[in-house]
């Protein structure tokens, strides 16, 4: 969220002892933005769901949301705490015959607020905002339906088993969710094959995690060099990493592009050149089905729902990421041509399990065949690679001035 307004309301522990088993509301912030309004409750462990969640749009509109076993500790005069944006104000109490209840109430500016929560490690986040159209590329009457399931969608988030928070779908035309923070773009790249997997072996021997690893670190250096992104890379080393990691990798570190990096071989060997793949639209079903076995979190629980819910979030999602894709593909394309050989119909689609993520850009970039014995006497040239590399950057940098304007 790019924050135009931040309150923070400071921490003090309250004196004498607090029941093991219960947990503790350290903090609330209150962040604004330009179109929702976003409240944080800090735990003193991992963030507990509200028992109890509802809203009162009559004479004072507010939102009410009680916690068994939680206490308070947050030494506020009155137990009140100054709103913004769709915020009136904020206001605590503990509740209950043993006083171990936790009631907080929501004090909403008007009663048109819509509100939707979800959990990131110690922080259950509630965001606030009223409703807007127009934006998800869908006609009037499919927002309608889109609002209208979701509004009868329980919302129920799930984490990565270290409690890393997955990238969240933004439901299309359904409610006012505060953009990214302003930060630079996150290039998540992946060194195909490694370890005891070396990939395809060239004519003259050369293993392709070699290739793989040597064109990735250049890429690495290339970009870094820019001072225009934050770099990730799926393996740091000579090592193995599973499918199913290097996308969790990618979508933990909050991937907008994501370009895994390998090199080609046939049995003939007479074919040459680079090529580019995006997600086969055959293959989209797959990325639905690792959705919902692999508990990747989603702004519904997509498990829990019979209705098309998930499926239409998903669809968004999945709409406006082969898009991107797509177009960074083509874009791709075009720098490697002054550069390399291409091999014919240059832009392939596949259903590598590496470009099955929804919601994260993606392209597996073929640097050549490694059983022609041309192409495997340049891959293994550092200028040869560099140059190729150097037009893969430039493809990169071109993308994202075009996300800017």
């Amino acid at each position: 969220m790019r924050v135009l307004r931040s309150i923070w309301v400071a921490v003090l522990l309250l004196a004498g002892s607090v029941a093991a088993s219960a947990q503790t509301v350290t903090a609330i912030v209150v962040m604004e933005s330009a179109s929702a309004t976003e409240v944080e409750v800090k735990f003193d462990r991992s963030a507990r769901k509200a028992s109890k969640i509802f809203a009162i749009s009559e004479d004072k509109p507010r939102l009410v949301l009680d916690f068994k076993g939680v206490n308070h500790a947050i030494n506020q005069e009155n137990n009140r705490i100054s709103g913004a944006g769709f915020v009136k104000a904020i206001r605590f109490a503990q509740r209950g015959d043993s006083q171990r209840d936790l009631r907080l109430v929501i004090d909403l500016a008007s009663a048109d607020v819509r509100h939707v929560s979800r959990m990131r490690g110690d922080t259950l986040a509630i965001t606030l905002g009223s409703n807007v159209s127009g934006k998800s590329g869908l006609t009037d009457s499919q927002i309608i339906s889109t609002k209208a399931r979701l509004e009868a969608a329980p919302i129920a988030l799930r984490y990565f088993k270290n409690e890393t928070p997955y990238p969240r779908i933004k439901p299309g035309g359904s409610l006012a969710v505060p953009p990214r923070p302003a930060r630079k773009p996150v290039i998540v790249i992946d060194p195909g094959h490694g370890g005891n997997d070396p990939g395809a072996i060239g004519v003259a021997g050369t293993l392709e995690k070699k290739i793989t690893w040597a064109a990735s670190l250049e890429l690495k250096k290339q970009l870094e060099a820019t001072g225009r992104y934050t770099v990730l890379m799926t393996r740091s080393s000579d090592v193995y990493v599973a499918h199913d990691e290097r996308l969790r990798i990618a979508r933990a570190g909050g991937a907008d592009l994501f370009l895994s990096i390998h090199a080609d071989a046939t049995a003939s060997g007479s074919a040459r050149g680079a090529s580019v793949y995006t997600l086969a639209d055959r293959a989209i079903n797959r990325s639905k089905r690792i959705v919902n076995t692999q508990n990747w979190i989603m702004d519904v629980d997509l498990s829990e729902q019979s209705d098309p819910v998930g499926d239409i979030l998903v669809d968004l999602a999945q709409r406006k990421t082969a898009s991107q894709s797509d177009e960074f593909a083509e874009l791709l394309i075009t720098k490697l041509s002054k550069s390399t050989r291409l091999i014919g119909n240059t832009h392939r689609r596949a259903g590598y399990f590496v470009l099955l993520a929804p919601d994260v850009p993606a392209v597996l970039l073929e640097l050549g065949f490694l059983s022609n014995a041309d192409d495997e006497a340049l891959l293994n040239q550092e200028v040869h690679r560099k140059k190729v590399i150097t037009s893969v950057t430039r493809a990169i940098n071109l993308h994202f001035d075009k996300q800017k304007s």
